[in-house]
């Protein structure tokens, strides 16, 4: 039987390094060039393009992410992901509606990680949910 592309817990330490802004710590599990694709409508390229991306939604947001549910085979994993975001400051244009300092946002996501070698090549999310 072939092995599943990474175990449960280190996909758990990537979501908890994720929700404490472990930079160093999330992106560890991107390849170099790993693609993440957002809705279908954003493409961000390259681990490094990922990270530029999330400073700023982190430095006005926290975001916490459970995973209601994941399926990990052999060359992917696939995860319902319920996020909920503290705005910091007041977010005029961040999220799928703006936010006041204080106010939170529930969403639920899809995502799919295509996984070679224990790394992430490329994320695909779509939100299903949100308040």
């Amino acid at each position: 039987m072939t092995e599943p592309c990474m175990t449960r817990e280190a996909f758990q330490a990537y979501l908890d390094a994720f929700n404490r802004d472990d930079y160093a710590g999330f992106s560890k599990y991107y390849a170099e060039d790993v693609i993440l694709v957002l809705g279908g409508k954003r493409e961000i390229r390259g681990r490094q393009a990922i990270i530029d991306f999330y400073k700023p939604v982190k430095a006005k947001t926290r975001r916490q992410i459970v995973a209601n549910r994941v399926v990990i085979g052999v060359d992917g994993i696939a995860a319902e992901l319920e996020s909920t975001f503290l705005a910091l400051e007041d977010i005029p244009d961040l999220l799928a509606r703006p936010l006041k300092k204080g106010e939170t946002h529930h969403q639920v996501t899809f995502a799919l990680y295509e996984v070679n070698d224990g790394l992430f090549t490329r994320i695909r999310s779509a939100r299903y949910q949100s308040d």
